[in-house]
């Protein structure tokens, strides 16, 4: 019999009561009795819209509309383009029962924002529309009606896979919203290569900069807070990026501070969809679990060995919002792991947040020996087999089977080992997407080859207990299939890899993009035996990163105020750039930084798209694979 949530979650240490965990996704287990929270929301709900239409699921003939509304009241999409001519369509909502608040989240306090201010109300109805009989490569014009409110947007259908010109897809990870978001300056690291020549230092902490945004400690050192806080960072970023007119907005994971904790999406949705921001209402979003997907922040964390309810709520929460493309044989674990095909460009979507068989740091369980050193040391036997160390899989898959009534064999949480369902399945479509000429990007969020603080395995001499090493295994499977790049996040930090096994040239190009919105890391350090502080540099594949590689330049001003001209780490995202050529294709990787432009006061006025200096530029011959040299076009691959 399914478990009651409530008594389940009291015994944890944030304890609280998450409603009712009812709805699960059409097609999916046969959800349990909805159990009522034991507070309700203050808020009443409104008619109208709490999450604005965003795009999912998009395809060269049909798009998915979704938006969630307050109230058990059907809507409208009218939609007006090729081929169609005017269509509407209505809605059937859906209730999330998962989305109402704990008695924590009700109670929570936020230094600097009136309580409750970013609450809503309990009401969450999900309506979603697929459109279809489009044609490949148009716009299209839809408006959404709800309770008598209306919303106006746009969407492109994908190009047809033989009949293009250029695809624009742009990727970055780890927003992690949340309300505290709008007032949390983050800690600002400082790259290791410290200053370009003939800059002066930063503003010290007892500068106006300090004052005004305050200091945090990294590694014994205290430095000064960026200046922009996440909520800013998010929406300069964001609005950037709509500026580009991108077809795709990838998030390789940590999409929320926490998926349990319904706060954290409530803000997300206010960015991308929203009064903050409306880009997911014409660029559809393609979205990938992380850690934070699987935890809920004051709602209990990750729960205990005994019960996982908190992580299997968080998981499903992720589940519900996003509509991901589906697949026959991928029911039991909800599209956790997917392809979409966008014209010429296949992407799979990989589920990196569960290995078998589990690691834990901290009690000691490890896969492999420990070893020091940089990853030549890392040999088949060293291997690392998992990248949460937090959450044991029986544990979450017993938890599971309470709450939805099943058998833990049916638990939605897959794993990344080589020869598990994930594994076969990524290999059949690297095969199949080969097969049709593709070019091919992969997502997940554990980035494999890091040099940021999650970049060494746990049974590493300075070991981390989420980290994405595990996650190399598929390497050859991507070398193999000729995979472009491999897009990640998890270290919130921005870095290029290439891992190159036969050493032709080509290799794989792997980013670490966590620079959406939260923190802004540097490489992952360690104190030597006299006290000073050192790069750890565990990946030897690493080619470019900004913690690195762009030192900051700053000058006095005529009032003595230092003011950052160039360079150091900043928010922003990955734009590529797939073009057509003669005989094949050209993708260009172009790492965009959002550089904070500044008043006298060191008052932020506004950002400047910029460009780091490690564009790159790889040949595609007409079979989709990169080419060190493609004599076609007489272009040659630049690493």
């Amino acid at each position: 019999m399914p478990r009651p949530l409530a008594p389940a979650l009291a015994a944890l240490a944030a304890a609280t009561t998450l409603g009712a965990l009812a709805a699960a996704p059409a097609g999916a287990l046969a959800p349990m009795t909805p159990l009522p929270s034991a507070g309700s929301s203050p808020v009443a709900a409104q008619p109208g819209f709490r999450v604005l239409p965003y795009l999912q699921n998009p395809s060269s003939d049909s798009m998915t509309i979704v938006w969630v509304g307050e109230l058990d009241t059907a809507g409208t999409v009218t939609v007006r383009g090729p081929g169609i001519g005017t269509r509407t369509l209505t809605s059937d909502p859906r209730h999330l029962d998962l989305m109402e608040y704990s008695d924590a989240e009700l109670a929570q306090s936020i230094p600097g924002l009136e309580q409750g201010s970013w609450l809503l109300s309990d009401n969450n109805y999900q309506h979603v529309v697929e459109v279809e009989g489009l044609k490949a490569g148009k716009t299209y014009k839809y408006t959404v009606t709800q309770d008598g409110v209306e919303h106006e947007a746009t969407f492109s259908t994908a190009p047809d896979a033989q009949r293009w010109q250029d695809v624009r897809i742009v990727a970055f990870s780890d927003t992690e919203t949340e309300p505290y978001g709008r007032i949390e300056h983050r800690e600002w690291e400082i790259a290791h290569a410290g200053y370009a020549d003939g800059s002066v230092q930063r503003p010290g902490t007892d500068s106006v900069w300090a004052d005004k945004y305050g200091t945090a400690v990294r590694y014994g050192q205290e430095l000064v807070r960026y200046p922009m806080n996440q909520a800013q960072a998010l929406d300069a970023n964001l609005d950037t990026i709509a500026a580009q007119d991108p077809d795709l907005l990838m998030i390789a994971g940590d999409l929320a501070q926490g998926s349990g904790y319904q706060p954290a999406w409530d803000e997300f949705w206010r960015h991308f969809a929203g009064e903050f921001g409306t880009l997911a209402s014409t660029v559809p979003l393609v979205t990938a679990l992380g850690n934070w997907e699987t935890y809920a922040g004051i709602s209990g964390g990750y729960g205990t060995p005994t019960d996982r309810t908190p992580p299997v709520v968080a998981r499903n929460r992720y589940h519900d919002y996003m509509i991901t493309p589906g697949d026959p044989h991928n029911t039991r674990f909800k599209d956790s792991y997917y392809r979409l095909d966008h014209g010429p460009v296949t992407i799979l979507t990989l589920d990196s947040t569960n290995g078998v068989p589990d690691e834990n740091t901290r009690t000691g369980q490890l896969s492999g020996e420990v070893f020091s050193g940089d990853d030549t040391n890392l040999t088949p036997e060293r291997m690392s087999t998992d990248t949460q160390g937090e959450i044991a899989a029986p544990e979450y898959d017993a938890t599971f089977a309470d709450v939805f009534g099943t058998d833990p064999a049916q638990s939605d949480l897959p794993n990344l080992t080589p020869g598990g369902e994930q594994w076969d399945w990524a290999r059949e479509q690297l095969a199949n997407a080969r097969a049709q000429g593709q070019v091919i990007l992969v997502q997940f969020h554990h980035a494999a080859y890091s040099s940021g603080v999650h970049g060494t395995p746990p049974n590493h001499e300075h070991a981390d207990n989420q980290s994405g090493v595990a996650m190399r295994a598929y390497t050859p499977m991507f070398e193999e299939y000729g995979v472009a790049a491999v897009i990640s996040g998890h270290d919130e930090m921005f870095e290029r890899s290439l891992v190159d096994s036969d050493g032709d040239g080509v290799g794989v190009q792997v980013y670490d993009v966590g620079v959406a919105a939260d923190g802004l890391r540097g490489e992952q350090l360690y104190r030597t035996q006299d006290g000073q502080w050192e790069p750890i540099r565990f990946n030897t594949h690493s080619q470019w990163m900004a913690a690195k590689d762009e030192p900051e330049l700053w000058e006095n001003d005529e009032n003595g105020q230092p003011r950052l001209l160039d360079g150091g780490l900043h928010y922003g995202h990955l734009q590529m750039d797939l073009r057509r050529t003669r005989c094949g294709s050209e993708l260009t990787f172009t790492p965009v930084y959002l550089f904070p432009l500044m008043d006298q006061d060191y008052e932020v006025t506004g950002t400047e798209r910029r460009v780091y200096d490690d564009v790159l530029t790889l040949d595609i011959d007409a079979d989709g694979r990169v080419v060190q040299d493609n004599s076609c076009t007489g272009n040659a691959h630049r690493p």
